[in-house]
């Protein structure tokens, strides 16, 4: 994990930075006479060291996560923005050797002076350039109506997104990334897998079978290659894991995946994004017309009088009228009508009236 590896780096730089230090007091106190003999050294640079360590290993994490943050703003700015903005700060250092020249017989002109016009005139032009570097047809800017040749490239643009454990236990998150739904990176935070790791250790077997279920689409989804999924240390002081969630949220400026419709709602009014894949799976379910015949299982009895029930291969449920007695039987029905609710879509039907047979030829005489 990222994360880890910067704090290791985070640890290892205090630690040499602290030797590296004692070395220097030692040269600058033998400058003054105050210290003689070559195992000050030694020791001084030892204890340097062992600040730095401690240091390190206090502070480690809120520096790794901070020096992470940064990463992901630098890795999230457009490469044309980093290229205009290259571009602005050269034409302002070509400008300022420029006005050097003239200035440089000015009396009272002093490299302050020169350093002022440089920060000035770099910052300037390359903050222009970078915001309007729409208005240039040209390098680094994909023009319209002009698509990307190379096949199989795996994109880590757009917001970063956290996954909750509702979202990689419902198992339809990897079918979407495969589909190519999915942009940015998915976050995993360690409290989410530990989550699975204790519902995949339950007692309960339906409980233990969704944990082992949740598992394997985790492995699935680092392993699809489609989007980039990693597994972020961050662990934000609330009780609850969907707390965390949403002030994980929050801090990163990340969007959410879930499935939980409670979550949602509470994200949503803490400003954070919610992609909920229930209303994904509602949005792409193709509408059950009026008059549509369908061959349906009456799987119960429903909860109003003569009503019996029905599911359709994607779990959408159908009330069908006048089928309560009829439990356990395959059924033609008419769809009537069709209603969306938070929770799903809900068919509503009735009995197919049956196909009427001609009678014998001599019946009409």
């Amino acid at each position: 994990m990222r994360r880890s590896r910067l704090r290791r780096w985070v640890i290892v730089g205090l630690t040499v930075t602290g030797a590296l230090g004692g070395i220097a007091l030692v040269s600058w106190m033998l400058r003054l006479g105050w210290l003689v003999g070559p195992n000050n050294l030694l020791y001084l640079s030892t204890l340097g060291a062992l600040l730095g360590l401690l240091a390190g290993l206090r502070r480690g994490p809120a520096i790794a996560r901070r020096l992470d943050g940064l990463l992901e703003r630098v890795a999230a700015v457009p490469p044309d923005a980093v290229l205009a903005a290259g571009t602005g700060a050269t034409v302002g250092l070509l400008i300022t050797v420029l006005l050097n020249n003239v200035l440089a017989v000015v009396p009272g002109f002093t490299w302050l002076w020169s350093l002022a016009i440089a920060v000035t005139l770099v910052t300037a032009s390359a903050w222009f350039l970078a915001v309007n570097r729409s208005l240039f047809a040209g390098a680094g800017a994909r023009a319209p109506g002009v698509f990307d040749t190379q096949i199989g490239t795996v994109p880590d643009r757009g917001t970063p997104k956290l996954v909750d454990t509702s979202a990689i236990i419902d198992g339809r998150l990897v079918e979407v990334a495969e589909a190519n739904f999915l942009d940015g990176r998915l976050l995993v935070p360690q409290f989410v897998l530990h989550e699975l790791q204790r519902i995949a250790d339950a007692d309960d077997p339906l409980k233990r079978r969704r944990g082992r279920r949740g598992l394997e689409m985790l492995d699935r989804l680092v392993n699809q290659g489609r989007v980039p999924t990693e597994v972020i240390d961050d662990d934000p002081s609330a009780p609850a894991v969907d707390d965390k969630l949403v002030k994980l949220c929050v801090t990163r400026g990340a969007d959410l995946v879930t499935t939980d419709y409670n979550l949602h709602r509470v994200a949503g009014l803490q400003g954070v994004r919610v992609l909920n894949l229930h209303q994904l799976a509602n949005a792409v379910k193709a509408p059950h017309l009026p008059g549509e015949r369908l061959s349906l299982d009456i799987a119960k009895e429903g909860r109003e009088p003569g009503q019996g029930l029905a599911y359709l291969e994607d779990g959408t449920m159908v009330v069908v009228e006048g089928a309560a007695g009829r439990v356990g039987r395959t059924l033609d029905v008419v769809v009537t009508s069709s209603l969306q609710t938070q929770m799903g879509r809900m068919v509503f039907a009735r009995l197919a009236e049956p196909a009427r047979q001609p009678g014998p030829a001599g019946d009409e005489a």
